[in-house]
């Protein structure tokens, strides 16, 4: 019934839309397999390189793509590119991405920096794909045009610009899954302002529904997610050679009885024999419910505005670009027992403020010899505190601990050559070097979390700060065979600046594990890239070995029980290696049929970790990182605009901790669509997780309030879900 009427709301939004009249400007609709192949772009590299140029290891989706694989979420995009994964910290916690061994986890800052609409997010949290034109996927270090936090990777992320004709579309999209539904509607309009110069567009996204994990604790909210997404931008083109952007976004998220990073047990039945008749009144869990006490709730805005300009001088291109952003998180219910027993519960209170600036300059790019240099400024002040109650309580029984204050200032200047010989003009050389300074500092002022049973985390008064300086190059060699045919090799520097751990308990902690170092990382790869003539069959592939010193890694003290007793802190001594391949391959065999597949292999393992004074986990396989995936997809569409897909996505076995004890098994997902596409609205039913795999998505921990008992406890990836989009498009 829930799902009906959330289909009724999103049928009658679009009928709202297919209300309005039609353009005049009517496009021809030609099907895509009978169309000559477009030039693949790729804008990553600080200037528009065609994708069989490039010198790197990168996948590039654009819009249709994206529509076709029904790519929603940021989160969705680790299927179709291969050795990249997202690790959630739960349904509305941050994503952390792992790309060819190199993981992120909540506790570090992301190596693999993601950019929207040229405005870095080094952090990203619960980012909707609404209105994108691309997305770049870039492999491999990207330090020497990015600097900090892009050493593993990086991803480009392009929403629609405002076009100079009128354009509007709209859709509504309602989605059942175990327990709950959703309803969303998003849309875009856009076109001319003011003659030729001046257009503008906006975009929006809304929806409402349930969370997919359901608390079913008596007396306590199962849990929902609303999310508010409205996006504007201008552009603004007063001469030939001047063009002037302006981008601004909100993002506004409420989720009452969700908590944003929630912990589920891996083994349901061992959990429900544990603590069912203990400490649940006889109730049992199942694959995608869970029992908490604690009262939950979790608030989220986001605020982004940014500009940029370019301007053709006589001789080359200036570029600038400067962008704000705001990111505000509350978020109340860590059940540290993970029962229905009222032990202590935690919150989270974030409050971020990011500044970015960047200036360069880029020569013509027909010239033999072309160069791009330039200079950056990255700033970011975070406010944070977290805080429990013990025993029983509300959502106002959070009493706030002593806040935490943590500042960032990066700068750097670069700059990048290419040099293709005038007598070998198919063989192109190039180098790029990077100075990057990073000013760290931190404060916090005495105090404690209670977590029940006489167990504190002591907080002690501190002020910290310090600099980390890296000198980051970058070579590549790129020889071009045939049109068709290329090969490419490089070699890059890739760095994290150090940092400093705040909390203490029990004790002090030493000057040596309240500063971290920097981290550095050597990577090379090379590969080729590969189509027929009549651009009907791709193939590309790299191969790659990556070597990680001073690796940073989060360290956490527990008790003989296993009971948490030390607050987490990061340590710098550790160091890894990484090697594998990666292969994508795309095929239009025949009218209206497209075959997509790709596969990746991450051999990545510690080559040392001491965890503790008797245990080192030299050899081991590096968490969150699956030792390989895999992805084939299969679409046709008949020339009357019918069509049906079909996908499965493969992830090799991982391990969610770094001794490998908490291991999810190889899973297999699929997922089905079937719709039909007109001129000017398309209608699309949907399946994802057809068998409804139950699937660890993060970092596991132990029970947090009891210790070792037996079981562990991560995020889990999304249920099955089926449902059905409507769409209408001027």
């Amino acid at each position: 019934m829930r799902f009906l009427c959330l289909y009724s709301l999103s049928f009658a939004a679009l009928s709202a839309a297919l209300s309005q009249p039609a353009s005049a400007r009517d496009e021809q609709r030609t099907d895509t397999a009978e169309q000559q192949p477009t030039e693949i772009i790729v804008t990553g590299t600080r200037r528009d390189t065609l994708l069989q140029d490039a010198d790197i290891s990168v996948t590039v989706i654009n819009r249709e793509m994206l529509n076709e694989a029904r790519i929603r979420d940021v989160r969705q995009l680790d299927a179709v590119v291969p050795n990249v994964q997202f690790n959630e910290s739960g349904q509305l916690g941050s994503t952390f991405i792992s790309i060819r061994g190199i993981e992120s986890n909540p506790f570090i800052v992301n190596r693999a920096a993601v950019y929207i609409d040229g405005i870095p997010f080094r952090e990203l949290s619960n980012a909707v794909l609404n209105q994108v034109e691309s997305v770049e996927v870039l492999r491999g270090p990207q330090a020497t045009l990015y600097g900090a936090n892009s050493e593993s990777g990086l991803i480009v992320i392009n929403t629609r610009a405002p076009s100079d004709y009128p354009i509007a579309e709209a859709r509504a999209t309602g989605t059942a899954f175990g327990g709950g539904a959703n309803g969303a509607v998003d849309g875009f309009v856009g076109g001319p302002l003011a003659g030729d110069s001046l257009s503008g567009s906006l975009a929006f996204k809304v929806s409402r529904g349930d969370s997919f994990l359901r608390n079913i604790q008596p007396g306590e909210p199962e849990g929902k997610i609303d999310e508010t997404f409205l996006q504007g931008r201008l552009r603004w083109i007063p001469t030939d050679r001047l063009t002037l952007n302006a981008t601004a976004y909100l993002l506004s998220t409420r989720a009452p009885g969700v908590f944003d990073q929630e912990y589920l047990p891996l083994d349901v039945d061992l959990y429900n024999r544990t603590y069912a008749d203990l400490y649940n009144d006889g109730r049992e869990i199942d694959r995608f419910t869970y029992i908490n006490d604690a009262p939950k709730r979790t608030t989220e805005g986001e605020a982004v505005f940014g500009a940029s300009a370019s301007y053709e001088l006589g001789y080359g291109t200036i570029d600038a670009a400067a962008s704000y952003r705001r990111l505000k998180t509350d978020a109340k219910g860590l059940d540290f027992d993970f029962t229905a027993l009222p032990t202590a519960a935690g919150q989270d209170y974030k409050d971020k403020d990011f500044w970015n600036f960047e200036l360069r300059f880029a020569s013509p790019a027909d010239e033999p010899f072309t160069s791009i240099l330039g200079v950056t400024h990255y700033r970011q002040a975070d406010e944070r505190f977290q805080t429990t109650f013990v025993g029983p309580g509300t959502l106002d029984s959070y009493a706030p601990s002593p806040r935490q204050f943590a500042q960032a200032r990066d700068w750097g200047v670069f700059v990048s050559t290419s040099w293709s010989p005038v007598q070998i003009p198919d063989l192109t050389l190039s180098a790029g070097l990077r100075y990057d300074h990073a000013h760290r500092s931190a404060q916090q002022s005495a105090g404690q979390i209670d977590l029940g049973g006489g167990a504190l985390f002591i907080y002690r008064d501190a002020s910290l700060e310090g600099d980390f300086d890296a000198v980051l190059p970058r070579f590549s060699v790129h020889y071009t065979i045939s049109p068709q045919l290329s090969f490419y090799a490089n070699a890059a520097k890739g760095y994290i600046p150090g940092g400093f751990n705040l909390t203490a308990a029990q004790a002090d902690l030493t000057d040596d594990v309240l500063r971290y170092s920097s981290e550095t990382m050597w990577s090379q790869e090379a590969g080729f890239k590969w189509q027929s003539t009549d651009g009907r069959l791709s193939l590309a592939g790299a191969a790659f070995y990556i070597r990680s010193n001073n690796w940073q890694e989060i360290q956490v003290a527990t008790d003989a029980s296993g009971r948490i007793i030390s607050s987490d802190y990061i340590g710098s001594d550790a160091s890894i290696d990484s090697k594998g391949f990666e292969l994508e391959a795309s095929a239009r065999p025949a009218p209206g049929l497209t075959l997509t597949a790709n596969f990746g292999l991450s051999d990545a393992r510690y080559r040392d970790l001491q965890i503790d004074a008797a245990t080192n986990a030299r050899g081991r396989r590096v968490k969150l990182v699956p030792s390989y995936d895999g992805y084939l997809a299969a679409r046709y569409q008949t020339p009357g605009g019918f069509y049906g897909r079909a996908d499965v996505s493969f992830t090799g076995k991982e391990s969610l901790e770094s001794l490998g004890q908490a291991v999810q098994p190889a899973t297999q997902m699929i997922g089905l669509q079937a719709g039909y596409e007109a001129d000017h609205w398309a209608v699309r039913l949907f399946v994802e997780n057809l068998t409804d795999v139950r699937r660890g998505t993060g970092l596991a921990f132990r029970n947090l309030g009891f210790g070792n008992d037996g079981n562990w406890y991560a995020p889990i990836g999304r249920s099955r879900q089926g449902g059905i989009e409507l769409e209408w498009k001027l």
